[in-house]
C-alpha cells in the first residue's frame, strides 16, 4: 500500500473515475461499473466535492454532476496474441506493455498534475501505468468482479503494493483476488454495492392480487432467466397463483436486438401464457417503480455474482428476495434473503413456490429486506470509501 498518515480530505477535492473501453456513464445503460461511478459521484457532489469521469468517446454518456473527459479507445479488448505476450511478461515480473498501450489514452486524458484520488474500475494492469504517468495521483483500484485470478499471484501482490487503495465489492472478490498472494484480507477494503433510497423504497401493493415475481437484468445464460422460467412453468402446472415479469434485454440497453438466447427464453416462457410479461431494459432513473410493482425478486444467477445491484435495490424496495447462494450474494443479503441450492434440481421451484403461496413468509422477508436495505445506501458506501481514502497521502 502507499505511504499513509492521518489526513482529512478537503471538502472540494476532485476525484476521477476511469472507466474501461466499452463502458458507458449513463442511466440509459445498466452496466454496474458506470452505475457505481455515477452513484459515488452523486454522493461526492452532495458532500462538496467535484468529479471528473474519464470514459470511452465511442459510448453514449450522461455526465451529470461531473466533468466528462473522453478518450479515443483503441478497442474494447486486446488481441489474443497481445494477451499471451502480456501474460508471459507478467510471469517474469515485467510490465504488461500491450495493456499499457491499450489503456494509455484513458490515463492521458487526466491532467498531467492531477493529485486527487483516481478510481480505476476493473483495470488491474493499469495501476503501474497510472503510477508512472501521474505520480501525484492517489491510485484506487476498484474491483467489481472475480476476473483476475489468472494473473500471477506475484503480480496481484505487486498491484496491491503499488496502489494506494484496492477496493473489492465483496469479501468473495477480495479473497479470490488475494488468493496465493500471502496478503491478509485487511490489505484491501470491502465496499458492497448500495442503492439510492430516494429511488428504491417500498410501495403499496393491492391486497388479493396474484403475487408478482420479478427478474430484472441481462437476459444471458449465466444470469439464470431460463432456470426461473422452468421453475415457474412447474409451479403453473401445479396450480400456483402468480405473475412473472421479466425486465431486460440481451444487452444492458433498451435498444439492443434479441439474440438467440433471448429468443429461446421467450419461446420457453410462452408456456406460461398470460402469466408472464416481458419488458425491455428500463432506464435506471425510473427502475425503482418496477420494483415497487412486484412482490418477489428472484436473482437466479448461475455465475458467481460479486455484489449484484439488483439484489441491493430489491432489498431496499422491500421485496421478498430469493437468490442462489453464490459469489458475494450471501454477504449482501445475509438473513434477509431466502436462498436456493442451484445444484439441487427443483429447489428453485420449491423455494419460489413457498414465496408465492405464503404471504406471511413474504411479509417476514419484506421486514428483513428493509432492515438490510437501510444498511446499504450509497451514502454509507461513499462514507466508507472516503474514510479509507482519507488515510492515504502520497
Amino acid at each position: 500500500m502507499g505511504e499513509t498518515r492521518s489526513h482529512v480530505l478537503p471538502p472540494g477535492e476532485t476525484w476521477a473515475h476511469v472507466l474501461p473501453p466499452g463502458e458507458a456513464y449513463s442511466p440509459a445503460s445498466g452496466g454496474s461499473l458506470g452505475t457505481v461511478a455515477a452513484e459515488l459521484t452523486r454522493e461526492h457532489t452532495r458532500h462538496g466535492g467535484a468529479t471528473v469521469i474519464v470514459a470511452d468517446r465511442g459510448e453514449e454518456h450522461t455526465a451529470r454532476e461531473a466533468r466528462l473527459l473522453a478518450y479515443h479507445s483503441p478497442g474494447e479488448t486486446l488481441e489474443e496474441h497481445e494477451r499471451r505476450e502480456d501474460d508471459a511478461s507478467a510471469g517474469r515480473g515485467e510490465r504488461r506493455a500491450h495493456y499499457a498501450r491499450f489503456f494509455r489514452p484513458a490515463l492521458e486524458a487526466l491532467p498531467a498534475g492531477f493529485d486527487g484520488p483516481v478510481v480505476l474500475h476493473n483495470a488491474v494492469a493499469a495501476v503501474p501505468e497510472l503510477r508512472r504517468t501521474r505520480p501525484r495521483a492517489r491510485v484506487c483500484l476498484y474491483l467489481h468482479a472475480d476476473m483476475f485470478r489468472s494473473f500471477p499471484a506475484a503480480e496481484r501482490a505487486r498491484v496491491v503494493a503499488e496502489a494506494d487503495l484496492v477496493v473489492c465489492v465483496s469479501r468473495f472478490v477480495a479473497e479470490r483476488f488475494l488468493d496465493g498472494t500471502g496478503l491478509p484480507l485487511s490489505a484491501v477494503a470491502v465496499v458492497h454495492n448500495g442503492h439510492d433510497p430516494a429511488r428504491f423504497h417500498p410501495g403499496p401493493r393491492p391486497d388479493g392480487e396474484a403475487p408478482v415475481v420479478l427478474f430484472t437484468g441481462r437476459l444471458a445464460p449465466e444470469k439464470g432467466p431460463m432456470a426461473l422460467i422452468n421453475a415457474c412453468v412447474e409451479l403453473a402446472r401445479a396450480g400456483a397463483r402468480f405473475r412473472l415479469r421479466i425486465v431486460g434485454n440481451a444487452e444492458l440497453h433498451a435498444s439492443s436486438a434479441p439474440d438467440r438466447y433471448e429468443r429461446q427464453v421467450k419461446h420457453r416462457a410462452s408456456l406460461l401464457g398470460d402469466r408472464v410479461e416481458f419488458s425491455p431494459f428500463v432506464d435506471r432513473a425510473v427502475i425503482g417503480q418496477v420494483y415497487r410493482e412486484a412482490d418477489v425478486l428472484c436473482v437466479p444467477s448461475l455465475c458467481e455474482d460479486a455484489s449484484p445491484l439488483v439484489l441491493t435495490e430489491g432489498l431496499a424496495s422491500g421485496l421478498a428476495c430469493l437468490a442462489s447462494a453464490r459469489g458475494g450474494v450471501p454477504e449482501v443479503g445475509r438473513d434477509a434473503v431466502r436462498y436456493f441450492d442451484y445444484r439441487r434440481p427443483g429447489d428453485l421451484a420449491r423455494q419460489l413456490g413457498r414465496l408465492v403461496r405464503e404471504p406471511g413468509l413474504r411479509a417476514e422477508l419484506r421486514r428483513r429486506a428493509l432492515g438490510r436495505g437501510r444498511e446499504l445506501t450509497w451514502e454509507s458506501r461513499y462514507r466508507l470509501l472516503r474514510s479509507r481514502l482519507a488515510g492515504v497521502v502520497r
